[in-house]
């Protein structure tokens, strides 16, 4: 299979996958900064670390989470370092890195903020 069919098969996949996925977010680039809407892709997920193919649990073990948001480029090119996504009530992200683009998207990795520190943030049904 030629790559250039390849790369549109994966292309496609990631666009079938984001329209299933996404939820609408807004971002905020800094404060008072105009909201700019955008479609995320929210993954908070457990990755374990240390000894986890044992079958006994030990000290040596931990479960983090890694919380990102994922979006696509053509929305928005860059997430900056503080800025944040406000997803819901009480729901919001602060920036604190992105990956170089993966060909369409890009992935933010995000620390959530409390229900207080969202409060009163703008949300996307209101845009």
């Amino acid at each position: 299979m030629p790559l250039r069919s390849f790369r549109k098969i994966l292309r496609k996949g990631r666009r079938d996958l984001h329209d299933h996925m996404k939820v609408p977010a807004l971002y905020i680039a800094f404060e008072g900064a105009e909201p700019v809407p955008v479609d995320v892709r929210d993954h908070s997920r457990f990755v374990g670390t240390g000894d986890m193919g044992s079958r006994v649990k030990g000290y040596a073990e931990v479960a983090e989470v890694t919380p990102k948001i994922i979006f696509f480029r053509d929305r928005l090119e860059d997430a900056r370092y503080g800025s944040i996504f406000s997803v819901a009530p009480g729901e919001a992200y602060r920036v604190e890195r992105t990956d170089p683009p993966n060909d369409e998207t890009r992935t933010a990795y995000v620390t959530p903020l409390s229900a207080a520190e969202a409060e009163g943030l703008p949300l996307p049904e209101e845009v």
